[in-house]
């Protein structure tokens, strides 16, 4: 079985349980697995960068695989949601949309009211809290919204008042939490008894700021977070937050689509219910953390992996700008796909290499034919990392995503696919296999900003060098 996987915002640790859960159940199974995802995100104002981030999703022509998992609510563009929903609806084949509001797909739901309902009621009844302020996630969120409205029923159900200035909409970032309250602290009516937030990282930084201020936490004012992270447990004091399930989603996903592949009957819709977790940043005392001891281990290891990652993209990023040609930029990436541990990588360009002239890749890129998609009809891949060896593949059909003849193809292996840009402008996409580091934090997609750079670079020395040619071949 072949299976896609659309994910959006990857890098952030709810994603990256949802993948968990997917492909432990799809390796044990043999199911190869590919993932398209991006970092976009939706920003204030229409970006370039953007475009080019969600071109990755008009990719996968899902009539090749037998099953797809959409995870509609990480991708924050509503037209190019609904143009994937289009397109596998058209393919004919069976989808689990997780967290979706389209009924028309087998559906997988992690609620959004129990668990925020059940830490609102517990600050009121176990701690007292009268003033309890709530930072949410963005509007066009409906994961937010939901929240948000636990929160204002519960206060309501339990004879509390909140006004929209005991409200700020963050959005997810650390940052956002740090600046919610520190409007909560200078609204000028006394510290809040408790900040309940949309996420933990926003409840990381709500605790950050409220530290600079001198204030305690649980002793001055009670934070609590959503997701249940590895930031969650990281945090000092242990965070309070909402165990979500999003691994056992993935894994229910997973196997909605293999029981649908089977023939077998399915049910249409399964919610999975969230659950608070009770620990210090309430007062309370947490029931399965981690020993003081393992905290120490995993903070040295993560330490230690996140100063490795620096020097591998600060060198990339001076090494591969560095480049005079395209040969050369192939030969220096060979040598950090190795480092890097990758079993497969393939580096996929729009067009054909016949059509160039010379070496001049990047030079010029043809447009889709259809007009659906900014990749061209045909692909090639003039570099191919295949467990130590180097190969390269012409001309197919950018349907395929990879040649028949690919070796990654002829295994039971995941690939994470993510696009090749610069601005909107595309390049073609990068496949890596059986690397669970690009799912793992922001490293992998760093590492392939460097390499979008630098074929950007190359693209304009190219053409910079086709215009002097071209003009002295008009003065002659």
């Amino acid at each position: 079985m072949r299976i896609a996987v659309l994910l959006g915002g990857v890098g952030y640790d709810s994603q990256r349980r949802t993948l968990s859960g997917i492909l432990d159940r799809a390796l044990l199974d043999g199911t190869s697995v590919y993932i398209f995802t991006c970092g976009g995100w939706k920003y204030e104002l229409p970006s370039k960068y953007e475009e080019g981030e969600y071109s990755i999703y008009t990719l996968p022509d899902f009539a090749q695989y037998d099953g797809v998992i959409l995870s509609s609510d990480t991708i924050h563009d509503v037209a190019v949601t609904e143009g994937i929903i289009r397109r596998i609806a058209e393919a004919d084949v069976p989808c689990v949309e997780l967290n979706g509001l389209k009924s028309i797909f087998m559906q997988v739901e992690m609620e959004n009211r129990a668990g925020t309902e059940e830490i609102i009621r517990h600050l009121i009844v176990q701690h007292n809290a009268n003033k309890i302020c709530f930072i949410s996630g963005p509007t066009y969120s409906h994961d937010a919204c939901v929240r948000l409205q636990a929160y204002k029923d519960t206060m309501t159900a339990n004879y509390r008042e909140w006004h929209e200035e005991n409200i700020y909409y963050g959005d997810y970032s650390f940052e956002s939490g740090r600046h919610a309250a520190e409007r909560f602290l200078s609204a000028g009516c006394g510290a809040p008894d408790a900040i309940v937030a949309s996420n933990d990282e926003m409840a990381v930084g709500a605790i950050l700021a409220l530290k600079e201020a001198r204030y305690r936490v649980p002793e001055d004012v009670i934070v609590t977070g959503y997701d249940d992270s590895i930031i969650a447990a990281y945090s000092h004091p242990r965070l309070t937050t909402v165990r979500r399930g999003e691994y056992e989603a993935g894994q229910m996903a997973y196997d909605k689509i293999a029981a649908a592949y089977r023939g077998d009957e399915v049910e249409q819709r399964t919610v999975i219910q969230g659950s608070a977790v009770f620990a210090d940043s309430c007062g309370c005392s947490a029931r399965d953390v981690y020993s003081a001891a393992a905290m120490k281990d995993m903070y040295i290891a993560e330490h230690v992996r996140a100063y490795h990652d620096m020097e591998t993209l600060r060198n990339s990023s001076a090494e591969f700008t560095s480049q005079q040609d395209f040969e050369g930029l192939l030969e220096c990436l060979e040598q950090y796909i190795h480092d890097m541990g990758l079993e497969y990588f393939y580096l996929c360009l729009c067009g054909d290499i016949n059509d160039r002239s010379g070496r001049e890749v990047l030079s010029e890129q043809d447009p889709a034919s259809d007009g659906s998609s900014v990749y061209s009809d045909s692909i090639w891949i003039p570099f191919a990392y295949e467990k130590g060896e180097i190969n390269s593949y012409g001309k197919f059909e950018r349907g395929e995503l990879l040649p028949p003849e690919c070796r990654i193809r002829k295994t039971k292996a995941y690939g994470i696919v993510m696009p090749l840009h610069f601005q909107e402008h595309c390049f073609g996409y990068c496949v890596a296999g059986n690397y669970r580091q690009a799912i793992e934090g922001t490293f992998y997609q760093n590492f392939i900003l460097n390499l979008d750079n630098a074929l950007e670079m190359i693209r304009k020395q190219n053409m910079m060098g086709r215009l002097q040619r071209d003009s002295a071949h008009k003065d002659i």
